[in-house]
């Protein structure tokens, strides 16, 4: 089964099922002390952040201050990130990544923070200076953040998102953000309709259970570029004062609920409108 098979008056109606749940799944706070005095720890913890667990990707700047003492951009571009990375993620490799899904990313990870670096010092900015004391449009954070190297559509709408949360107050705290703030009070991320919301897996993976797919046979990861045009129409029926909310939503469930071997079909929030929720259930 897929979205296909669905009226719009279907689909529309899942859709607006969504707004009630999202109190069920408070928003996610970036913040420890760390990430929030450093100014380059939140930009280090982005880059860091796929693949591998999240949690250990924000703990990673902490580390690598503490083993060479600096976050500042000329002494990183001198050292050795690839086996520094190496050295951190030695006993926390996520068990399905194999050794060259683990060189990848250390070679991968490593070039972007070494070229973001790179491009800060060049431009005689920070992750924090890089931004001006007044309003920006939320297209206009986006584009900026996706010139930063390690930044693909999916990170650079994930931060710009966050921004605006913190801009709306909807959230308490985001290390970058925070920081911005302090060095520029102006500063607020507006426009927040014309955001599209960031899609991985997790969000593909809960989209097709909703339309009735249980499985993907090459995996969820292949089957991400087919659905994306269909995700952003989804987010607007759904939240169309803010799309990006709907991945509050869909990337919990993904992670807490919608295993990909074995859902969690009888406790999941969205069993009632999921359509394999709505089988396992009977």
């Amino acid at each position: 089964m897929s979205i296909k098979r669905f009226s719009f008056s279907q689909i529309k109606e899942k859709a607006s099922r969504m707004r009630p749940l999202l109190e069920k799944f408070p928003l996610s706070e970036l913040d420890n002390a760390f990430l929030a005095s450093n100014e380059y720890a939140p930009l280090i913890g982005t880059i860091c952040d796929e693949q591998i667990n999240s949690d250990d990707a924000w703990d990673y700047p902490e580390w690598l201050h503490s083993k060479v003492g600096t976050l500042d951009p000329e002494s990183l571009l001198k050292l050795e990130l690839k086996q520094l990375l190496r050295e951190y993620l030695e006993d926390k490799w996520p068990a399905r990544m194999n050794d060259k899904d683990k060189d990848d990313y250390l070679e991968k990870t490593s070039k972007a923070i070494k070229d973001a670096m790179d491009l800060f010092l060049k431009a005689s900015k920070s992750p924090i200076s890089m931004f001006e004391d007044r309003t920006y449009s939320a297209l206009e954070v986006f584009f900026m953040l996706r010139r930063i190297p390690g930044f693909g559509h999916k990170k650079a709408n994930m931060i710009t998102r966050d921004f605006i949360y913190r801009s709306l107050g909807l959230s308490k705290s985001h290390s970058w953000f925070d920081q911005v703030k302090r060095n520029s009070p102006h500063f607020n991320v507006v426009d927040e309709k014309f955001l599209d919301m960031p899609i991985d897996v997790h969000v593909v993976k809960v989209f097709n259970r909703i339309f009735g797919r249980k499985f993907a046979p090459r995996g969820w990861q292949a089957e991400l570029p087919n659905h994306i045009a269909d995700i952003l129409a989804f987010s607007k029926l759904a939240f169309p004062d803010f799309p990006a909310k709907l991945d509050q939503i869909f990337w919990n469930v993904g992670r807490e609920y919608c295993y990909e071997g074995n859902p969690k079909c009888l406790e999941c929030p969205l069993n009632e409108l999921c359509e394999i929720g709505t089988l396992v259930s009977k």
